[in-house]
């Protein structure tokens, strides 16, 4: 799976983590974040998968369920 390159600095960004959007669909998730932080990528992906470790400001994990919703399952967050 492609991820955004990194981008630099984290001070601009204040939120960290989405707890309001757990329950919420997946792509509903992804839509807020990314309206909240234009310069974020959220990136959906099931709830059991493993990401990269790297940790970057510029994208936010969103980790779904396997249902028709793709509902999230965890808090999505910064990282």
């Amino acid at each position: 799976m492609p991820y955004p390159p990194c981008g630099g600095g984290c001070g601009g960004t204040k939120r960290v983590t989405w707890p309001q959007l757990v329950g919420k669909p997946g792509a509903e998730a992804k839509a807020t974040i990314e309206r909240d932080y234009p310069d974020v990528t959220a990136i959906i992906v099931p709830e059991n998968y493993a990401v990269i470790g790297d940790f970057c400001c510029n994208r936010a994990w969103v980790f779904v369920k396997n249902d028709p919703q793709k509902t999230v399952a965890l808090v999505p967050m910064i990282g």
